[in-house]
């Protein structure tokens, strides 16, 4: 099932934006089982009522559109096509802690005069 092949009179909110986003991802052949996992769970939560079954179905959702690098954090962690990764500023900062509270633990004085 390709996103095209969804019926428009069906098609709801959430149903909506997945199509536009898998049309918009540039995926290969292999990616089409996920494509129509995609686009039935949006179809299944545009017509779902009950609250717990909608949260259910959205993380599974979720789950798909990371697989497919369709969400911001898997975008980050997609390696760019001939380049090297970028890391996202979140884990520079949190490896430039590390390695400060590192530096300190090895040549800092202490911080108590009374401490030998």
């Amino acid at each position: 099932m390709t996103a095209s092949e969804v019926d428009d009179a069906e098609q709801g909110e959430v149903l909506a934006a997945v199509r536009s986003t898998v049309e918009a991802l540039d995926l290969d052949e292999e990616d089409q089982a996920a494509v129509a996992l995609a686009l039935r769970l949006g179809s299944a939560i545009d017509r779902e009522e009950s609250g717990r079954t909608l949260a259910e179905l959205a993380g599974k959702l979720t789950s798909v559109l990371v697989e497919l690098g369709a969400t911001p954090a898997a975008r980050k962690a997609i390696l760019p096509k001939g380049g090297a990764q970028v890391d996202s500023p979140a884990r520079t900062a949190r490896d430039e802690l590390r390695a400060r509270r590192a530096a300190r633990s090895y040549g800092a004085e202490a911080l108590d005069s009374a401490t030998p």
